[in-house]
């Protein structure tokens, strides 16, 4: 790669496009083990995949429903893993594959084995992004090496979005999204998830909520982490009120009451590496907080 190429995660890290608001993920995953020199771009058009396993592949994505691929890392190819359920299935031909694909975005579960251990699955895929050989293949390989310590396993996949916060990640089966990581960041990042909790310099928020929501949320708990609480300490309020692109939500950290605010702001954005060089990207509203007031710092009525 060129020295003085551009890539979409430097362009956001330019722009001070924020991390926080940005964990939306569809509810239910499904992947093929398929080696990674055979991925392609679209992901079902991959080398030495049968027109029935394609078809099924491509028909199966839908609201709510992603299906990608993990490399297999010497596991059997074409075995199938659910999540956030965490079951597998291991079809004796690309026909049973298919079947099983359809059933399963039908709503129908996988019937094989659970997975031991939670998984933390991280986007590799250079077909769709370069950025996320760049990032996200030093990082795949730095959890490799320190995530089995921790009790999770590791998975290389193909695009699951957010390709300009590379590295993409994705811990199963809490559903938490994570980017931007370093591979300075690994043992933190770890023994975060091992504590049952978030790690909060590079999470974008739970699935749940809305993008408000994401972002008032990860800012109260840095400030319950600053002020000696935890993340369990942490609960949201009422709902946001929003008026003319500014919002006011409350939070609660321990005995503490947090107004916190928000404004939306634009944000130039290059969603892919590609994007940088082929277009001129598109400008974004996001909500980025402006002002956290603990309780006791309010002004009276």
């Amino acid at each position: 790669m060129a020295a003085d190429r551009t890539f979409c995660t430097d362009f956001a890290l330019a722009q001070g496009e924020p991390l926080a608001g940005t964990g939306a993920m569809a509810e239910r995953h499904l992947f093929i083990r398929w080696p990674k020199g055979k991925w392609r771009r679209p992901r079902y058009q991959s080398a030495g995949m049968d027109e029935v396993l394609q078809q099924a592949i491509h028909q199966s994505y839908g609201p709510g429903r992603y299906v990608g691929l993990l490399e297999s890392d010497g596991q059997p190819d074409l075995e199938l893993v659910s999540f956030p359920d965490g079951r597998t299935a291991l079809p004796s031909s690309q026909e049973e594959a298919a079947e099983l694909i359809r059933l399963w975005a039908g709503g129908t579960p996988l019937t094989g084995p659970a997975l031991p251990r939670p998984v933390i699955l991280c986007c590799t895929d250079a077909k769709v992004n370069a950025c996320c050989a760049l990032y996200g293949f030093p990082i795949y390989k730095a959890l490799r090496e320190k995530a089995g310590a921790f009790g999770f396993d590791v998975m290389q996949c193909t695009h699951f979005g957010g390709c300009h916060f590379a590295p993409s990640l994705i811990v199963m089966p809490q559903r938490s999204r994570y980017g931007r990581l370093t591979p300075n960041d690994i043992p933190a990042f770890l023994a975060s998830l091992a504590a049952g909790e978030f790690y909060l310099p590079a999470f974008k928020g739970r699935p749940e909520l809305s993008e408000i929501e994401q972002c008032v949320e990860i800012t109260a708990a840095q400030w319950a982490e600053a002020n000696g609480l935890t993340q369990a300490d942490v609960r949201l309020l009422d709902p946001a009120v929003e008026t003319d692109g500014r919002a006011t939500a409350e939070a609660e950290a321990g005995s503490t009451r947090l107004r916190i605010a928000l404004e939306q702001r634009s944000f130039h954005v290059h969603g892919t590496c590609r994007s940088v060089v082929e277009d001129e990207g598109k400008a974004v509203l996001r909500w980025v907080v402006t002002a956290v007031v603990p309780e006791a710092m309010l002004a009276p009525a």
